[in-house]
């Protein structure tokens, strides 16, 4: 008697768990931030790959992006790398940041409704009755939302995706910088002005007010930068005294921080 020979079972692919890499490029994305990576070291694929349970191809797509917004270096035959710091990039990124908020603030005057400015108005007000109970990431976590929130004002949603990327990149020195400084109280009554002025559709002045808060934050960044490249390099010294730094180990401050003059 013959037997039926049982039918090949169909080969469905693996598809790839969008979630997952979502996952893990976020946190590597904080990591970067946080510079648990080392300025200019070289990321160790296989010891991520071994902690997340991932394989390469999903793990270098997360690496790719992180190059992508500025995060990490790629060498061809090398690999990853963490950037080095710079102040020079930091105030560039600074002087990009100031003419995004700019012009998100003169869309915000033109576009935004009263609604939506009373929104942005009333999440302040409460972030400053709970001020006294927040940490200074905390601080800084509301802040960034407040920067958020005024350029989705302008209803473009391009620029609201690139003032994203560089509120990432100026992470940590504005971290530092809260806590070091008297930060709330000018931050408090700057923010409050500002939204009072788009309230007010008095474009001139809400231009004004921006360009003179986000340069005191400029400022005081590129000094904690500058004060970043000594520390991370004098660790190096310590960890390899019997080696001078190189260009791979060893952040170096790549040049004067140019003028502060504030760019229109």
């Amino acid at each position: 008697m013959a037997t039926k020979k049982k039918p090949k079972a169909e080969h469905v692919p693996q598809t790839r768990d969008e979630s997952s890499v979502e996952r893990l490029y976020v946190e590597l994305r904080e990591r970067a931030m946080r510079y648990d990576f080392r300025p200019g070291a070289r990321i160790n694929e296989q010891a991520l790959g071994r902690e997340f349970g991932i394989s390469r191809p999903p793990l270098r797509e997360a690496l790719n992006r992180l190059v992508a917004e500025g995060f990490l270096d790629f060498v061809m035959n090398k690999g990853f790398f963490r950037k080095a710091i710079s102040v020079e990039e930091l105030f560039n990124l600074y002087q990009v940041r100031i003419a995004l908020e700019r012009r998100a603030v003169y869309l915000a005057v033109t576009h935004a409704s009263d609604a939506e400015i009373e929104s942005l108005a009333d999440y302040w007000k409460e972030v400053m009755d709970n001020s006294a109970n927040m940490s200074s990431a905390e601080h800084l976590l509301t802040d960034e939302e407040f920067h958020r929130r005024l350029t989705a004002l302008s209803h473009n949603r391009e620029l609201c995706q690139f003032l994203e990327q560089v509120t990432r990149r100026i992470h940590v020195a504005r971290h530092i910088d809260l806590e070091q400084s008297d930060w709330n109280a000018r931050a408090f009554d700057a923010h409050a002005r500002l939204v009072e002025l788009i309230r007010a559709r008095k474009t001139a002045e809400a231009l004004e007010a921006l360009s003179e808060h986000i340069d005191l934050s400029l400022k005081r960044a590129v000094q904690i930068t500058k004060e970043m490249v000594a520390k991370f390099f004098l660790q190096d010294q310590g960890w390899e005294a019997s080696q001078p730094p190189t260009p791979s180990t060893a952040p170096a401050l790549k040049m004067k921080p140019p003028s502060l003059a504030r760019t229109e």
